[in-house]
């Protein structure tokens, strides 16, 4: 689901940063420099904790690899360690998890926007060193996940601690929130521009100033925080690479259609595994990321590249360095596809991102291997297919074209390619469109909200503050006509600069923002707010 411009509070939230809000409308924005000073700010301490976290799991993951590669040497017995402490460091991740902090499970993404609509809370001070210190155990340790989900959700929960005492008005809240989560993602992937698309694409569905700056200051920030502790090279540098010829295209054509199909496999995948996971009401929930662990700890004795986020086996690919055979490829897909769905699904803290992106470059890897045995010569890269594989992969996953476009360039620094990966890009999408397949994060909300009832425990009214897009269904339309949820009511529309006081002969433009009160007891009736406001 994407959102635009939402704010969505309750009235009867005392203490809360949104508590200006009231049931007749949305408090005043602050000036602009104002909001952008606060998004500065907000940027900066999501960059200083997103560096604290990379380094903390980067520790993690050296200290697994060292101890698999001390295993080696005693192979009667040594399989059966890993798998032992995977599973003692899962069991103690998720009974953290469960205990204190249960939004801290999984990616942190779907859970940020059902805050957007005020489906979910965020308790920032029992989420964040959960999500800290649980992402770095449970990753570290073998968990198939990735870091950029936890640093999402921090950034965010940083602007929500830093809302307060920046005394931020409750209209200009949500996108402090996410000017946060998009400083996370700059952070984890010292990839600025993609965290700025990211917000305005996936998050907030809007290209005002105030959104737009407010994100890329944070980015910016963030990004100078990271490349001034952690260094300035691409996340996952792709080394010798040159431009693809023309010839090439309709091989990027090919590889977006796999693309497209692998990221609906992956969906399905989680989704499948999330379902089974409900359905085991007899194994304590605290225990789902050990029993993970186990099984990920097996399974990295004979495939080390299935344990953690994949960072040092992407590198290899996009270095040139893969495995000769596409048949060992495909397997190792395989098995990191298994292992990521079982991880998510177990609830322990970790994303998607880094999974996914080492599936699409195994995808890639495969399948130029595949193509060089076809025609009896290597004549392009493995790298330059892996960085498309990683492109088309993500997009058919999560239908974001914009963000993975750019988030690909910057992580691996393949800007020759950026042609063929908007070509990749743009088959993925329509291939993962045409199947009717959801965008994986709109599809782990429902699921997110089903199994944790909320939105429905909360009966007050919720003042929806949501920006009308052009081209969306209520756009040039009398409010008497705009087909809003039954129990819906405008309460004011600010336009140019100016608050009015609606009648139901007000037309809405595109450009407005709107108040919107919303049934407390009804959670599709933000979701179908924002469809009406958006045409998403």
């Amino acid at each position: 689901m994407a959102f635009m411009g939402v704010n969505s509070t309750s009235p009867t939230a005392p203490g809360s940063a949104t508590h200006e809000s009231t049931l007749f409308g949305s408090a005043a924005r602050a000036p602009r420099h104002v909001h952008f000073a606060r998004t500065a700010v907000v940027g900066l301490c999501a960059g200083l904790l997103a560096v604290g976290f990379r380094r903390g799991l980067a520790l993690a993951e050296a200290a697994r690899e060292d101890l698999l590669a001390a295993l080696r040497d005693h192979p009667a017995w040594g399989w059966a360690v890993l798998p032992v402490v995977t599973g003692c460091v899962g069991c103690v991740v998720g009974w953290a998890t469960q205990r204190f902090a249960p939004e801290a499970a999984g990616s942190g993404i779907p859970h940020l926007k059902g805050v957007l609509l005020h489906l979910r809370t965020l308790g920032w001070a029992r989420l964040v060193p959960v999500k800290f210190l649980g992402g770095i155990a449970g990753i570290g340790a073998g968990l198939s996940l990735g870091r950029e989900g936890p640093t999402v959700q921090i950034g965010a929960a940083v602007a929500r601690a830093l809302a307060g005492p920046l005394r931020t008005p409750a209209a200009d809240v949500p996108q402090l929130f996410s000017a946060g989560a998009g400083a996370g993602l700059a952070a984890a992937f010292n990839a600025p521009l993609a965290g700025l698309i990211f917000v305005v694409e996936e998050l907030q569905r809007e290209l005002s100033s105030r959104t737009a700056g407010g994100a890329l200051i944070a980015t910016v920030c963030a990004t100078v925080v990271t490349q001034w502790l952690a260094g300035d090279t691409p996340a996952f540098e792709a080394r010798g690479l040159f431009p693809l010829p023309l010839s090439a295209v309709p091989l990027a054509i090919v590889m977006g259609l796999l693309g497209g199909l692998g990221g609906v496999v992956f969906n399905r995948s989680l989704l499948a595994t999330l379902g089974g996971v409900q359905r085991l009401d007899r194994i304590p929930r605290w225990s789902l990321p050990g029993l993970a662990g186990l099984a990920v700890g097996l399974a990295a004795w004979w495939l080390p590249g299935v344990a953690g986020g994949g960072h040092s086996m992407a590198e290899r690919l996009l270095s040139g360095g893969a495995p000769a055979s596409a048949a060992f490829l495909a397997l190792l897909l395989g098995t990191k596809l298994l292992a990521t769905s079982i991880s998510y699904g177990s609830g322990a803290p970790g994303g998607i991102f880094a999974p996914m992106l080492l599936l699409g470059a195994l995808t890639g890897a495969a399948f130029i291997r595949l193509v060089e045995v076809a025609v009896a010569s290597p004549q392009y890269q493995i790298q330059a297919f892996a960085v498309l594989g990683m492109a088309a992969f993500f997009v058919g996953s999560v239908r974001a074209p914009l963000t993975g476009i750019v988030l690909i360039s910057e992580l691996t620094g393949g800007y020759q390619l950026l042609f063929p990966i908007c070509v990749a890009s743009l088959v993925a999408y329509l291939t993962a469109e045409g199947l009717r397949n959801r965008p994986i994060y709109e599809a782990l909300l429902e699921v997110d909200l089903a199994r944790s009832g909320h939105g429905r425990s909360h009966p007050e009214p919720r003042n929806v503050y949501i920006g009308v897009q052009r081209g969306a269904p209520l756009a040039y339309l009398p409010i008497a006509k705009a087909g809003l949820p039954r129990g819906c009511l405008i309460t004011a529309v600010e336009r140019s600069g100016l608050t009015l006081i609606p009648s139901a002969d007000t037309v809405l433009l595109p450009g407005d923002h709107i108040s919107i009160l919303a049934p407390g007891d009804r959670p599709e009736a933000p979701l179908e707010i924002v469809r009406l406001c958006t045409g998403l």
